[in-house]
């Protein structure tokens, strides 16, 4: 089986007349220690997608299977282990705590599972040695995204969930971002999954999961990746 599997996958919001169709009848697999990027407009339904790999909201039909568990079956409670232990999540604009430091932010993450990494060799693995009692306003936006991928790798979780995670960044720290997540697979063997609507992203993928309209339109797999130094967006 695959290391992710959705079958028939639906979400809706709303009641009564007033519904929309947020993923309509998804299927997809993805393999352990691939770097995918799910492709597609705004309104495409990816952004529903990745909260419901994350765990932060739950399917209404169909299954949904990450390391061979049903996240469709899982209870709040379920879903709550789930986000805490077994996924680490990047986001655009970081969600820092402002008044804590750099190691402190990290900290944050490794109170909540019992075998984390140590917070401090986590900067230093990301590039940011020397920074660690900065606070999130005396770093650059880069130094910032890599203080929260630190905080997403400190528990130590084999899926990786990203949301625009460049959408903040200049270009040149940009690419230093992707080259960070794609050193996650092929060293790390971790699942990096991106969510982005910048097409040229796709290049450096294993598989590119491209999405319209609340459904998957293409699944494409790539042998042979664009390397990140090569990548120009």
């Amino acid at each position: 089986m695959a290391y992710i599997e959705a079958k028939s996958c639906w979400k809706t919001y709303g009641t009564g007349e007033v519904t929309v169709v947020a993923n309509r009848d998804l299927s997809f697999q993805i393999e352990e220690g691939e770097l995918v990027v799910i492709l597609g407009a705004s309104g495409a339904g990816k952004s529903t997608l990745l909260n419901l790999l994350g765990g932060m909201d739950s399917p209404d039909q169909g299954e949904l299977w990450v390391a061979g568990r049903d996240l469709a079956t899982f209870s709040e409670q379920d879903r709550l282990q789930y986000r805490r232990t077994a996924v680490g999540f990047v986001f655009q604009f970081y969600n820092l705590v402002g008044n804590l430091t750099a190691l402190e932010n990290v900290e944050l993450a490794t109170e909540l599972v019992a075998d984390a990494l140590d917070a401090q060799s986590t900067l230093v693995s990301v590039g940011l040695e020397g920074r660690q009692n900065h606070f999130p306003a005396q770093l650059s936006g880069g130094e910032q995204q890599r203080v929260a991928i630190a905080r997403a790798l400190a528990k130590k979780p084999k899926l990786l969930l990203c949301d625009e995670p460049t959408g903040a960044l200049d270009y040149k720290t940009g690419k230093q971002i992707l080259g960070l997540l794609r050193h996650l697979t092929q060293q790390e063997g971790r699942t990096v999954i991106i969510v982005t609507h910048n097409a040229a992203l796709a290049q450096i993928a294993d598989r590119v999961i491209r999405m319209q309209d609340a459904q998957i339109k293409a699944v494409e797999l790539q042998e042979k990746p664009l390397p990140v130094e090569e990548l120009e967006y």
